[in-house]
């Protein structure tokens, strides 16, 4: 779970950056969309996560 976090919050972090940095840059908190900055850390976790449970099933089917 917590290589799933860190790459949340790397992704995130990088993301955010890209979509509302001038908002962050300028210290506008006021204006920062805050449903937009959550998912933008949830996504990348939700991502993460589905794949390792992917990677883990196929990863089982073949070892049987």
């Amino acid at each position: 779970m917590l290589r799933h976090i860190k790459t949340a919050l790397f992704v995130g972090i990088i993301l955010n950056l890209i979509n509302q940095g001038y908002l962050l840059w300028g210290f506008q908190w006021s204006d920062i969309k805050l449903t937009k900055f959550v998912l933008t850390f949830f996504v990348p976790f939700a991502v993460s996560v589905y794949s390792a449970a992917q990677a883990r099933i196929h990863s089982d089917k073949n070892q049987e």
